[in-house]
C-alpha cells in the first residue's frame, strides 16, 4: 500500500515537471504563441491550488480511499486525453482537470498513510517516504520528459502519465482496503463550491490577462478586461468567505489573524516560484540557442533537484537548533545570491561558473524556506486549524507555479517583442529581465520576513506543547530554560503535524 501512496505523490510532481523539456515541440505541434506557453503549466497548477482548499473535506465525504482512486484516475484519464488532442484549448482544459485529480490525491494519500500505519515510528517513516516521492518525481520528471522528447515524441510523456496513473488507480482499488465507517460525516452541501469557483475563475482570468498583454498591448481590451474582472472576482472571493459560516469556508478569514501566518503564506510562494521559472527559462533556451538535446539539457538541470534532496536532512537538523525565522532568512539569502548570478548566464561557457553555482545556492535556499515555513505555519496556529492551515500552505505552493510561470513568460515576451520591433537581436535580454524580477520578488520576501516575522507567542507554544512536565528534562529548569524547552518541543510537534497534514 505504501508504494502506491508514495507513487501517487511521485506522479503528482512528475506531471508538473516532465513537460519542461517538451516546451518547444509542444508549442510547434499545438501552434502555441510564446505568451501561451505558460498555460502548459498554469492550467494544471491553478486548479491544483484552488481545489486543494476543499479536497480534504471531499475526502471526508467520500472516504480517503475513494478520493485517492478518483484522483489517480483523473490524472491518468485527462493526461491520456491531452496526449491525443491537437487543440491547444482542449489541451489546456484537460491539463486543468488533471490538476483537480492531483488536488484530490494529496490529502487522501496522507490520510490513508495515517490510517494504515498507526505505529508512530512506522508512520513517520511512511510519511518521510511519501515526501521523498514528491522530490524524486520533480527530478525524474525532467529526465524522463527529456528522454521521451529526444527518442520518441512529446505526446508519449502524457500517454506514459495516463497509463501509469490509471494503473495506480486500479491497483489502489484492488489492494487498499475500505476505510472504517466515519462517526461524523461531512455533507456535500457544506463544501465551499461557490468560493472555489470564484478563486479559480480569478486565477485563470489573471493568467489570461498576463498572456495577452505582451502580444495585444497592456492597454488593450483583451488584457484590461480579464485583469479587472480577475481582481474583482478575487475581492468577491474574500468577501464571500467572510460572509459564510467559518466551518464551511475554504479560506476562513480568522486564519489571517494568527501571528506570522500572512508572512508565511507569502513566503510559501518563493520555492516553487523559483524552481518553476528557472525551469521555464533555462531548458528551452539551452535547447533552442545552445543546440543541446532534450536529455543533455535535462542532465544539466539535474543539480537543482539533487541539491534539494540532499538539503532535506540538513534542514531538519537546523530546525531543531535555530528558530524558524533564522532558517527561513538564511534560505531566502541563498535564493537571493543564486538569483543574482542567473541574469549573467547568457552563454554556455558560463554554465559551470554561473549557472551551476546559482542552481546550488538557489535550490538549497528554496528547500530551507519550504521545509521551515511548512513547520513554522503550524507553530503559529492552534491544532484545531491544522487542516485549513495545511490546505492554505499547499495551495500557495501550487499557486506560485501558476502565477510565477505566467508572470515570467509575460516579462520575457514583452522584452523580446519590444526588441524585435526595433530590429534588435532578441538574445538573452528577456530571460535576464525575468531573472531580475525574480531577484526583486525574493528580496521583497526577505525584507518582509526581517520586518514582519515575530517570535512565536508563548501561549501558542503552550497550546501546541501544553504541559511542562511532559517535556523530558524540564524539571528544575528556570523560566527562560522552560521557554526554550517548550519551544523546542513545540517545533517537534509542529514538524509531526506538518507531515500528518
Amino acid at each position: 500500500m505504501l508504494v502506491i501512496f508514495c507513487f501517487g505523490e511521485f506522479m503528482d510532481s512528475f506531471t508538473a515537471s516532465c513537460l519542461f523539456p517538451g516546451i518547444s515541440p509542444i508549442s510547434i505541434s499545438l501552434d502555441l504563441q510564446a505568451t501561451e506557453v505558460s498555460w502548459i503549466f498554469s492550467a494544471y497548477s491553478a486548479t491544483f491550488a484552488a481545489f486543494l482548499l476543499i479536497s480534504g473535506r471531499v475526502s471526508d465525504i467520500y472516504s480517503s480511499r475513494v478520493c485517492f482512486i478518483i484522483g489517480a484516475f483523473f490524472i491518468g484519464a485527462f493526461s491520456l486525453g491531452a496526449g491525443f488532442t491537437h487543440s491547444k484549448v482542449g489541451f489546456f482544459i484537460l491539463r486543468a482537470f488533471a490538476g483537480i485529480g492531483a488536488a484530490l490525491n494529496v490529502p487522501s494519500a496522507l490520510s490513508l498513510i495515517v490510517e494504515w500505519f498507526p505505529d508512530p515510528a512506522q508512520q513517520a517513516m511512511a510519511i518521510a517516504m511519501y515526501g521523498a516521492g514528491g522530490g524524486i518525481g520533480n527530478v525524474v520528471g525532467v529526465i524522463v520528459g527529456g528522454l521521451f522528447v529526444q527518442y520518441v515524441q512529446w505526446r508519449w510523456i502524457l500517454w506514459f502519465i495516463g497509463i501509469v496513473c490509471m494503473a495506480t488507480a486500479i491497483l489502489a482499488f484492488i489492494i487498499v482496503p475500505p476505510s472504517a465507517p466515519r462517526k461524523h460525516k461531512a455533507s456535500f452541501a457544506r463544501l465551499d463550491l461557490g468560493g472555489i469557483s470564484l478563486i479559480t475563475a480569478a486565477i485563470i482570468l489573471f493568467v489570461y490577462a498576463l498572456t495577452e498583454g505582451p502580444s495585444d498591448g497592456w492597454s488593450s481590451a483583451k488584457c484590461l478586461a480579464p485583469l479587472i474582472i480577475s481582481i474583482a472576482l478575487a475581492a468577491a472571493f474574500f468577501v464571500y468567505e467572510a460572509r459564510i459560516p467559518e466551518e464551511m469556508a475554504a479560506l476562513p478569514p480568522s486564519v489571517w489573524r494568527y501571528r506570522n501566518v500572512p508572512v508565511l503564506f507569502a513566503v510559501a510562494f518563493v520555492p516553487f516560484w523559483w524552481w518553476a521559472t528557472v525551469s521555464l527559462n533555462t531548458i528551452p533556451h539551452w535547447m533552442s540557442v545552445y543546440g543541446w538535446s532534450p536529455i543533455i539539457a535535462a542532465v544539466h538541470f539535474l543539480p537543482n533537484g539533487i541539491i534539494a534532496i540532499f538539503c532535506a536532512g540538513a534542514v531538519s537538523a537546523l530546525a531543531k537548533v535555530w528558530p524558524p525565522k533564522y532558517v527561513i532568512t538564511m534560505g531566502l539569502c541563498l535564493v537571493v545570491l543564486g538569483s543574482v548570478l542567473l541574469p549573467f548566464g547568457d552563454r554556455r561557457q558560463r554554465f559551470w561558473s554561473l549557472d551551476l553555482p546559482a542552481f546550488l545556492l538557489g535550490s538549497s535556499g528554496c528547500m530551507f524556506v519550504f521545509t521551515n515555513a511548512s513547520v513554522a505555519i503550524f507553530m503559529n496556529t492552534p491544532p484545531a486549524m491544522a487542516g485549513v492551515t495545511g490546505a492554505i500552505f499547499n495551495a500557495a505552493l501550487q499557486l506560485a507555479v501558476a502565477l510565477g510561470v505566467a508572470i515570467n513568460a509575460s516579462i520575457v515576451q514583452s522584452i523580446d517583442t519590444k526588441r524585435a520591433s526595433k530590429g534588435e537581436e532578441v538574445g538573452f535580454n528577456g530571460i535576464a529581465a525575468g531573472y531580475w524580477f525574480n531577484l526583486a520578488f525574493v528580496s521583497i520576501m526577505l525584507i518582509g520576513v526581517l520586518i514582519f516575522y515575530k517570535r512565536e507567542r508563548l501561549e501558542m507554544l503552550a497550546e501546541i506543547a501544553p504541559n511542562d512536565e511532559n517535556i523530558p528534562g524540564l524539571e528544575g529548569v528556570e523560566d527562560g530554560g522552560a521557554l526554550e524547552k517548550r519551544a523546542t518541543n513545540a517545533t517537534a510537534v509542529a514538524e509531526e503535524r506538518t507531515t500528518n497534514i
